[in-house]
């Protein structure tokens, strides 16, 4: 919010400078990210009063003006066609500077100029060029330029945060000054004079939903010329950050800048009917914003229509077809409060937002239709001339009565570190508008402003308090209390020490949106029936790429390695532990965690299956594997599935304990494809209840063993057909007691072995926990142990 620090002086005694005055409001929390000073860029120019003019022979639309500029007169060549006599304007005598240089005397023909009648562009005060400067009657020839009009000023930039939408006002921000310095504010009514037939006689406002439009005020104006503002009135628009547009929306905006309350004015012969209908669009319709554009409408959106059709789209635009133009007369003024949450959801929908519905959808002062209306339509009447219509129009609901808050003064102390006693609470929190309600020896109950929202809470009212005396005034003190070591849930611990194993296993943590593409699913190749297509719609999306919530973490993760193999950033491993969510058989959305990784590229890991190692299935597996042994989790078990994402025969479902726990393979060519990359690609997604639940069993610890291991290598020939998922689940069933582990080191198919057979090289470790294990007893473990396999696999060994 842009604050002209002379306007604020208009509203506010001020005795601080600009740069104090912002010192002391970013104390009070309203933060003054810069000031920004004003100053002419010119010297020397008056006002100068035009005494007579005559044509000049020798330049057809020329003319010599002889003009007053305070105790003499000078003569000026001027070109411009608004000069006339009695005119009162900016005259540049010799020796005054001007942006475009300094001004001397110059001989023009016969005779001598010796001024410039400047307009807004030659002073750097505007952009307009047409005609010289006319200033107000009133002002005294030979008086400094800018001091006449106040040229020099400061600007305030403020911060302001959605929760005080007050200050998004010269009036809300006077209103904070006021009371951190302990002046009084200056009111400025204005009531205007009402003649001619009353306006409900030719205008007319309905609301159909209180709901959207809880008030809409209305105010009909006859007679109005429409053209440019005074230059006073431009300036402060400009500074305020608003582009000037004519005299009538000038008005609207210079009291949108001062009260913070947004109106609109429509020209009223463009209104079929000649009134206005608060009411929900109806689907298909559409319409064309003052902007230009055509934007079609989805129903439930807040319009404001005619009878025929919309002509504004509620608290956020007008509409072209009844927007202010050079021939407009008549002006039906609105001033009304809108749904905040309405207002908002019709901004993002159509991508659109302005200085009306920035302060609609943070919430308005639902008393301040009337005022901004009368003192809209006075400043109206006052710039572009006209009647104002007997009677305001006003359709609201009932009158809500105020809110209060309770508030414990010992509290307050309490909170603070300092005494609050109930007069300075009463007096502190009077100054910012609270009304003292009702009192008892421990209580204060406060009736809250309209215009402060955000102050719902006893704490609210006691950071008024801290705020106004200076949060500086709160004592440095440190807390006198235990400190506690709660247990953290699994659901904060388990995901620390997954991201713990894997990024010490080389892989990297992404994070990516929660949003995904509905295309996202095609590329997948899912069936129309798939779990996964369940996906929630989002009903105001940043934008139609990410319109829905993801049931899936598989294209995140794939945007990812997509956007580093195009910039040739090799190898990505990554992961990721999300939340995704789906709809369920009722329609209620649903969320769950995943955990999903990623390979690809060169492996930089030494691999006793190959000479030149590569990142395959296996490296994923082994990833899965000794994850959910860190995490406590039975040994995964691996079993073929055939899935749309991955190559036909290298996938494999994943369970654990008896559960599944999730799927993983290569991704298929078609996938890989769609998002341009050319290198395999290894991806797993796993549930992550299961790691979850396995960490609420608590870690087992057992005691260091004592005693040596002894090793035995062992080469088990199965048929080709037999997978190791029943190697392994055999070795599991008639593990030995003293079988402390194994691993597998070779896969060996050749001539040392059968045709049609293959050899499994297992490592074995046995050891005993109460004493060294002698020779003979680990050969008859040994041996039994391998009579078990044969009797169970029909396998040999070698």
């Amino acid at each position: 919010m842009k604050v002209s620090y002379n306007w604020l002086r208009e509203l506010v005694e001020i005795s601080l400078g600009p740069e104090e005055l912002a010192e002391r409001l970013t104390l009070s929390g309203a933060e003054v990210e810069r000031v920004e000073r004003i100053v002419p860029a010119f010297s020397g120019v008056v006002v100068g009063k035009i005494a007579a003019v005559e044509d000049d022979p020798e330049k057809p639309g020329w003319k010599w003006c002889r003009v007053n500029v305070g105790g003499r007169t000078v003569t000026a060549l001027c070109g411009a066609p608004n000069a006339a006599a009695g005119l009162v304007t900016a005259a540049a005598p010799p020796g005054a500077v001007l942006p475009g240089g300094k001004v001397e005397a110059r001989k023009m023909g016969s005779r001598v100029s010796e001024a410039v009648l400047c307009s807004e562009l030659e002073l750097g005060l505007g952009e307009d060029e047409s005609g010289v400067v006319e200033l107000p009657g009133e002002l005294s020839p030979g008086r400094p330029l800018e001091e006449a009009l106040e040229i020099a000023d400061a600007v305030l930039e403020i911060d302001v945060t959605p929760n005080r939408p007050d200050l998004l006002s010269v009036r809300g921000v006077a209103r904070d000054v006021a009371a951190l310095t302990g002046t009084g504010l200056i009111e400025r009514p204005a009531e205007p004079l009402e003649t001619g037939p009353p306006a409900g006689d030719e205008a007319r406002v309905e609301i159909e939903d209180y709901g959207l439009c809880p008030r809409y005020c209305a105010r009909l104006i006859r007679g109005v010329r429409v053209g440019p503002s005074p230059l006073a009135v431009r300036r402060r628009l400009r500074l305020g950050g608003i582009k000037p547009v004519n005299n009538v929306v000038d008005a609207t905006n210079y009291l949108l800048l001062e009260l913070g309350h947004p109106l609109h004015a429509f020209d009223h012969r463009a209104l079929e009917g000649g009134g206005v209908i608060a009411r929900p669009a109806r689907e298909g319709e559409s319409i064309v914003t003052i902007d230009g554009v055509e934007r079609a409408l989805s129903a439930g959106m807040l319009v404001i229509a005619d009878r025929e059709k919309p002509v504004a789209v509620a608290g956020v635009m007008g509409g072209l077809h009844s927007e202010i133009g050079e021939l407009t007369d008549t002006v039906l003024l609105e001033s009304a409060a809108f749904n905040p949450v309405s207002i908002r959801r019709t901004g993002r929908a159509l991508g659109m937002s302005s200085e009306a519905s920035r302060r609609f959808e943070r919430g308005i002062d639902p008393t301040l239709p009337p005022a901004a209306l009368d003192r809209t339509a006075a400043l109206i009447v006052n710039l572009a001339g006209g009647e104002v219509a007997e009677g305001l129009i006003d359709r609201k609901q009932a009158d809500s009565s105020p809110r209060t808050v309770v508030l414990r003064p010992e509290r307050a102390g309490k909170l603070l570190g300092y005494p609050v006693s109930p007069d300075l609470a009463a007096d502190t929190l009077g100054r910012l508008g609270l009304e003292l309600k009702n009192r008892d020896q421990e209580n204060r109950e406060f009736s809250i402003p309209p215009w402060r929202p955000d102050l719902t809470r006893e704490v609210d009212l006691i950071e008024e308090i801290a705020r106004l005396a200076g949060f500086d005034r709160i004592p440095a003190r440190l807390p006198s209390a235990g400190l506690l070591s709660p247990r953290d849930p699994p659901e904060r611990t388990v995901p620390e020490s997954a991201r713990e194993i894997l990024i010490g296993l080389g892989l990297d943590e992404v994070i990516t949106y929660s949003f995904m593409d509905p295309k996202s699913l095609d590329r997948l190749g899912l069936a129309p029936a798939d779990p996964i297509r369940r996906a929630g719609r989002i009903s105001n999306p940043v934008n139609k790429e990410q319109c829905l919530l993801r049931t899936t973490l598989i294209p995140g993760l794939l945007e990812v390695l997509s956007g580093n193999y195009n910039r040739r950033v090799m190898p990505v491993n990554i992961f990721e532990w999300g939340v995704v969510f789906s709809l369920n058989g009722s329609g209620a959305l649903e969320e769950r965690p995943l955990l999903s990784l990623l390979l690809s590229g060169p492996s930089t890991e030494p691999d006793w299956r190959r000479p030149d190692p590569v990142l395959d299935f296996f490296s994923l597996k082994g990833v899965v594997e000794l994850l959910a042994e860190r995490l406590g989790l039975d040994q995964p078990a691996f079993s073929p599935l055939e899935h749309p994402v991955f190559q036909p025969g290298q996938c494999g479902r994943i369970e654990a304990g008896g559960k599944r726990l999730g799927t993983a393979g290569k991704v298929s060519g078609p996938l890989l494809e769609a998002y341009s990359i050319s290198v395999p690609v290894f991806l797993a997604e796993l549930e992550a209840g299961p790691f979850l639940a396995a960490a609420g069993e608590g870690a087992r610890y057992r005691k260091l063993d004592q005693y040596p291991a002894v090793r035995r290598d062992m080469a088990l020939v199965t048929e080709e057909s037999l997978p190791y998922r029943a190697v392994a689940e055999a070795i599991e069933r008639h593990r030995p007691e003293l079988l402390e582990g194994y691993e597998i080191f070779d896969l060996y198919r050749g001539s040392q072995v059968p045709e049609g057979k293959k050899s499994f090289a297992f490592r074995l470790n046995y050891r005993s926990r109460c004493d060294t294990l002698c020779e003979a007893t680990v050969n008859q473990t040994h041996r039994e142990f391998q009579e078990a396999l044969t009797r169970e696999l029909g396998c040999s060994f070698r």
